[in-house]
C-alpha cells in the first residue's frame, strides 16, 4: 500500500479542494511524493473527476487511501482507482478507474454507490485467480448497516461478484488455505438477530462457505479482524458493544468447514471476554498473535465510581481450548495519548491513581501492600503543556528530581518522574518495593505513544 499513499499525497497537494472532504486529511500527507509517474496521474485524476468533486478517504482499514494503484485485470500494468464525492448529493460515492494505454491515461470505468460515507476499501484476490478484486463498502452513518460490493475487472468491464449488507467486515486467511476469506458480520437491530458469514474461493468463484448465528441482543458490532489466534490457528475476532459502554469479544475459529466459538459463554458462568469499556483485540506484543483486551481494575480502587477508575488494559491469548492465558498489562490513556506497558515485576503489587490537579492530573503508579494497604510511589507520568515545559523542567532540576523525558514534540511534553527518598514501609515491604523500581532505560522501553484511539 505504500505506493498508494505516495499517489494520494501527490494528488492531494495538487487538488487542495479534494483534501477538504477527507475524514483524515492529514493521513494523505504522511508520505512524501517521489514517483516519476505522479504528474501524469495527478493530471489524469484532475481531468476525469466530475466538476466540483472532492477526493474522499475510506474509513477502513486504517491504511486505505483516496487513490490507489492496483493491477485489476492481471495484464501487468496497474490501474488507478480514485474515490470521490460531488457537491450534488450527500448520498453518493463516486468510483473512478483509469487505465494507461500507449503512455496516456484513459477512463476505463466509473460508477457511484449509495451512501454518505465510504466505509471500506480493499484490493484482494478473493477468487484465487491471482488477480485482485475490489471490495467497496458504502455506509449511511452511525448505527446503520452498510453494503459491501465485490467487483472484478474482466475484459475491460466491471462485474459485481457479491453485494451484501454488513455491520463490520474483515478479510484474511481464516481457514489456512493461503487465500483470503471475507467475513461479514451482520446485526439486525429490529429482529435482534446477528450472524457471521464467511465467503471464499471455490473453483475461482466467490461463494459463501459457512455462517454462524451470533448474539442478537447486543447493541452492535464495532470491529472485526482476522489474524493468528494461536501459533497454529487463525481466528476471527469480533468486538461487540453490550450496554451503555460495556463490551465483549467473540473469537470464531475454522473447524471442519464450520465456524466454532471456543470462548462461548456457558450459562451460569462469567463471560471471559466481558469488559466494562471497549478494548479492541490486537497484537499487543508484536509476536504475530492477536490478543484479546479486557479492562481490569487496579488494586485498592473498589470504592471509586466506574468513571473514576484508572482501568488497566489486560491482554489475553486464546489457550487453544476454552480459556485465555494472560500475556501482559498496559495503562492506556487516550486523552493523553500514552501507552505504558506494566512491567512483569509489578504484577499483583501495584495500583494506579490519578492526581487531583485540575488542569492535567498526573498518573501515579504506586506500590500497594494488600496486607497493610500502604502505598509508595513507583513512577509518575506528568503531561505538561509545551508552553509551560521550560519552567516545569527548571523546577525539576532545581529540586534535583530525577526524570525521564518521554515525548517533547507537539503541544504537550510527557515526562516520567522517579521517586526520591525511601518510603515508610516495613522491612520486607521496603525490600519488595525496591526491586520494583525502574531504571531510566526501562521506563523508555515500557513507554510508547498510543497507536490510535477507538
Amino acid at each position: 500500500m505504500k505506493k498508494a499513499w505516495l499517489y494520494s499525497a501527490a494528488i492531494c497537494m495538487t487538488l487542495i479542494s479534494g483534501c477538504g472532504l477527507t475524514d483524515t486529511p492529514n493521513e494523505l500527507m504522511r508520505a512524501p511524493s517521489a514517483d516519476s509517474d505522479q504528474q501524469s496521474i495527478n493530471q489524469a485524476v484532475m481531468q476525469f473527476l466530475p466538476p466540483g468533486s472532492q477526493l474522499t478517504v475510506p474509513l477502513h482499514p486504517d491504511e486505505s487511501s483516496a487513490v490507489s494503484l492496483q493491477d485489476l485485470n492481471g495484464d501487468g500494468s496497474p490501474e488507478v482507482t480514485a474515490f470521490y464525492k460531488t457537491e450534488k448529493t450527500d448520498y453518493e460515492i463516486g468510483v473512478l478507474i483509469l487505465s494507461q494505454k500507449q503512455g496516456s491515461w484513459a477512463k476505463l470505468a466509473s460508477f457511484t454507490g449509495i451512501g454518505s460515507e465510504l466505509d471500506y476499501v480493499r484490493f484482494s484476490d478473493m477468487t484465487g485467480d491471482h488477480i485482485p478484486e475490489m471490495l467497496i463498502g458504502f455506509g449511511g452513518g452511525n448505527d446503520l448497516n452498510k453494503e459491501l460490493s465485490v467487483y472484478s475487472l474482466s475484459q475491460g468491464s466491471l462485474q459485481e461478484l457479491l453485494k451484501q449488507t454488513y455491520s463490520v467486515v474483515a478479510v484474511g486467511d481464516l481457514n489456512g488455505d493461503n487465500l483470503p476469506e471475507l467475513a461479514l458480520v451482520l446485526h439486525d437491530h429490529n429482529n435482534l438477530t446477528s450472524k457471521a458469514q464467511i465467503y471464499g474461493a471455490t473453483q475461482e468463484k466467490l461463494v459463501k462457505l459457512t455462517e454462524l448465528d451470533l448474539d442478537g441482543s447486543v447493541n452492535g458490532y464495532e470491529q472485526a479482524i482476522i489474524g493468528k489466534a494461536s501459533t497454529h490457528q487463525n481466528g476471527l475476532f469480533i468486538e461487540a458493544g453490550l450496554g451503555a459502554h460495556s463490551a465483549s469479544t467473540d473469537l470464531l475459529v475454522w473447524e471442519n468447514g464450520q465456524l466454532r466459538n471456543p470462548l462461548a459463554r456457558i450459562d451460569g458462568q462469567m463471560d471471559l471476554t466481558f469488559k466494562p469499556y471497549p478494548l479492541y483485540s490486537e497484537d499487543i506484543n508484536d509476536d504475530g498473535i492477536i490478543e484479546i483486551g479486557v479492562s481490569t481494575q487496579p488494586l485498592g480502587t473498589d470504592d471509586l465510581p466506574m468513571a473514576a477508575i484508572p482501568w488497566i488494559s489486560s491482554y489475553f491469548r486464546w489457550d487453544g481450548a476454552t480459556g485465555l492465558t494472560h500475556v501482559e498489562d498496559h495503562y492506556q490513556n487516550y486523552s493523553y495519548g500514552i501507552d505504558f506497558h506494566i512491567p512483569q515485576k509489578w504484577d499483583g503489587k501495584y495500583t494506579i491513581e490519578m492526581g487531583q490537579e485540575p488542569e492535567i492530573p498526573p498518573i501515579r503508579f504506586l506500590y500497594f501492600d494488600e496486607k497493610t494497604k500502604k502505598k509508595a510511589e513507583l513512577l509518575t507520568i506528568q503531561i505538561v503543556p509545551q508552553k509551560s515545559w521550560s519552567q516545569f523542567e527548571n523546577d525539576l532540576k532545581q529540586k534535583r528530581v530525577p526524570y525521564v523525558l518521554l515525548k517533547e514534540e507537539g503541544k504537550q511534553v510527557n515526562v516520567a518522574i522517579q521517586p526520591q527518598g525511601s518510603p515508610e514501609l516495613n522491612p520486607s515491604a521496603l525490600q519488595e518495593y525496591k526491586t520494583m523500581l525502574l531504571t531510566p532505560d526501562e521506563i523508555r522501553q515500557l513507554y510508547r505513544q498510543m497507536r490510535s484511539p477507538f
